[in-house]
């Protein structure tokens, strides 16, 4: 049984800014789930599986998850990711401010894992 993670906050800075609007939520392969509560403004969680013709994370995730969520100010979810690999590479999973001029404050926490 793996113990909870510490519930992480991050601020991501308004788009306009060109750095900080966007973090990495990539994870090793398998099943997670996860507890988000937006505090203020709006974020998009983006999954993409890798497209070896093409050479970008391009293509729906191939495990049938979403692959654009948006979460509202006030929303609370816990969503679940089953990071793949596809044509030799991991999913991509990425976190961004949906706003242009106002941040977005949110909350997350590891609730569940496994292989």
């Amino acid at each position: 049984m793996m113990e909870h993670e510490l519930e992480q906050n991050v601020t991501l800075r308004p788009v306009l800014s060109l750095h900080g609007y966007a973090m990495d939520f990539s994870q090793k392969p398998g099943k997670a789930t996860y507890r988000f509560r937006v505090e203020s403004g709006e974020i998009e969680i983006h999954h993409h599986s890798y497209d070896g013709v093409a050479g970008l994370w391009c293509l729906p995730p191939e495990s049938g998850d979403k692959a654009v969520t948006v979460l509202h100010s006030g929303d609370e979810a816990e969503i679940t990711f089953d990071s793949r690999v596809h044509d030799t590479e991991p999913d991509y999973i990425e976190i961004s401010n949906h706003h242009y001029r106002k941040p977005a404050v949110f909350s997350f926490q590891q609730v569940k894992a496994s292989a």
